[in-house]
């Protein structure tokens, strides 16, 4: 974005003041410390109709003849006298939904977007000579309030569905922009709403101060969460339906110095996008995985860090195994997904014996289950019991956090589980991340340097398609437009099994895989997605950079 040049510089372009004369006006502003046009002003350098006249076209708005002003009492309804005064600006015209403000200098964004909010109008601003804009604040609003300490939340007061509103288009914003997760995070003087879009952090607006308690209360009444409670965290969910399309929105809150953060997970509730063919899987890498679902019985591990689509791989295995003849039930933390046709329970810490995956896990083999998810295993307990499940004729499928699939292998051993067991009852670990797709209206060929041929493990010589993107409107400037995955499958088979028993580490299974069972390493899997055209080197380098 280009910066904007000083407004003392605009004037001495448009040849309306000499240098000698502006450098006298900062001199005295900066004594003053008044703005520069009113110094001008003062000075009889300009007169306040070539002023305003100027300073609209340096903010490239129009000028508002005060004569032309429509007072109605819906006009005034829109913008509190608290507002109007404390920004010097005042409502002049309504037209067909579109809000005309008079001011006499910038207005802020925030001020704009709130304006907005408050009113549920376009908001246009329009410039006004300074003494008419006082005569019109005057007549139209009588005399200005006794405390003149007041902000844009004020309107609050006037506006009974203020927070309803703004967190009604923050939702709205965050689902048409395609984030993951929407974070609220209070400031010394404003409140920062940043969404993560394709696993990145942006800042998309900055609040007023004093809208965070408001919009914070609203959403522990939607979560079910204790309004009260400031000093704790709190988890919570709802349901929020943007033009006929439900999102399931999870709600977490946590204590900080100036307030409370909230971050909200976003999640679709609809199935149809929870497929194995829409996760991004090579062909060969798919059909391995389909022939390690059908397994009548064992343990299938999904493994990663958090954040990198574990949950939605296995909500893909569970829709593609889930049928009327099995029966399927799920213990996680929490459930975030709903899914009709299976049986979902949740941990809970809070109640008296502790309702955890282990007590979850004993009650669910009660229950004649044939399928098994287990959200994640994170003790030795619940590693145990999971493939006693896995060897008593169950298929279990659970999560596991490990940087590739090899390492599965030891964090169960080192969690306790003896090796022959984990050799007996382990059907495959797909270890996966989520890489960045190139946005496919503005990306063009790239030619890689030497060192990034290098560090990808490419030869100079060979011709490729590569491509990069700098960034357009669709793509929100940031040159990607949607994540896919990269998997790294490691199935088992008898010389594994005895492999694992006898002690092998990660690198040893791993070097077995790579040699007999050809597996493709999360590298290479992106490196082919790469080449593909799908993402670009410096996302390849960035997902895969520890392995």
């Amino acid at each position: 974005m280009l910066k904007r040049k000083k407004f003392g510089d605009f004037l001495l372009e448009k040849e309306v003041i000499q240098r000698e004369e502006l450098t006298a006006a900062v001199k005295a502003q900066q004594v003053s410390g008044k703005k520069l046009g009113e110094t001008l002003m003062e000075q009889g350098i300009l007169d306040e109709c070539r002023f305003t006249s100027l300073l609209a076209e340096y903010f490239q708005m129009d000028v508002f003849p005060a004569s032309d002003i429509e007072i109605t009492e819906e006009l005034l309804a829109l913008i509190p006298k608290q507002l109007a005064y404390k920004y010097n600006i005042a409502p002049v015209s309504l037209k067909e939904g579109n809000l005309f403000v008079a001011c006499t200098d910038q207005v802020s964004g925030m001020v704009v977007e709130n304006l907005r909010r408050v009113s549920g109008k376009r908001v246009h601003l329009v410039m006004m000579k300074p003494s008419d804009l006082s005569s019109v604040l005057q007549a139209i609003y009588d005399e200005p309030p006794h405390d003149g300490d007041f902000t844009v939340e004020d309107a609050q007061l006037l506006s009974p569905d203020y927070a309803v509103n703004l967190l009604d288009g923050l939702l709205a914003k965050a689902i048409n922009m395609r984030a993951s997760d929407v974070h609220l995070e209070p400031d010394r003087d404003h409140l920062r709403v940043r969404l993560r879009i394709d696993g990145m952090l942006k800042t998309v607006e900055k609040l007023p101060p004093a809208s965070a308690p408001s919009i914070i209360s609203r959403l522990k009444v939607l979560g079910n969460m204790n309004i009260a409670e400031k000093r704790s965290p709190q988890d919570g969910g709802f349901l929020f339906n943007n033009n006929g399309y439900a999102t399931n929105i999870r709600v977490s809150s946590l204590p900080c110095s100036r307030g409370e953060k909230v971050v909200l997970r976003l999640l679709p509730s609809r199935e149809d996008i929870f497929t194995i063919k829409d996760l991004g899987m090579e062909p060969n890498t798919s059909e391995a995985f389909l022939k390690t679902l059908h397994s009548p019985h064992g343990l299938i591990l999904v493994t990663g860090p958090s954040g990198s689509g574990k949950t939605f791989t296995l909500y893909a295995a569970l829709r593609h195994l889930r049928s009327d003849c099995v029966n399927i039930t799920t213990v996680e933390d929490p459930s975030e997904i709903q899914m009709e046709g299976i049986t979902q329970t949740q941990i809970d810490h809070t109640a008296a014996k502790k309702y955890a995956y282990c007590v979850a896990l004993k009650a669910i083999l009660r229950q004649d289950p044939d399928i098994i998810m287990v959200g994640e295993i994170r003790d030795g307990e619940t590693a145990r019991l999971t493939l006693q499940a896995a060897l008593s004729g169950h298929l279990v499928l659970s999560s596991l956090h490990t940087n590739d699939a090899p390492s599965a292998v030891e964090r169960l051993v080192d969690m306790g589980c003896e090796r022959y067991l984990v050799a007996s009852a382990l059907r495959g670990v797909l270890a996966q991340r989520l890489i960045r797709i190139v946005c496919p209206d503005c990306r063009q060929k790239y030619t890689p340097s030497q060192e990034e041929l290098a560090a990808l493990g490419l030869d100079e010589g060979e011709e490729h398609d590569i491509f990069q993107s700098s960034g357009c409107v669709l793509c929100h400037g940031t040159g990607y437009r949607g994540r896919t995955g990269v998997f790294e499958l490691l199935s088992m088979d008898r010389q594994l099994r005895r492999m694992i028993s006898d002690g092998a580490n990660a690198a040893a299974i791993r070097e077995y895989a790579r040699g007999t069972l050809a597996m493709r390493t999360l590298r290479e899997d992106a490196l082919q997605k790469m080449l593909r055209g799908i993402s670009t080197p410096a996302e390849v380098l960035k997902v895969t950079r520890e392995l």
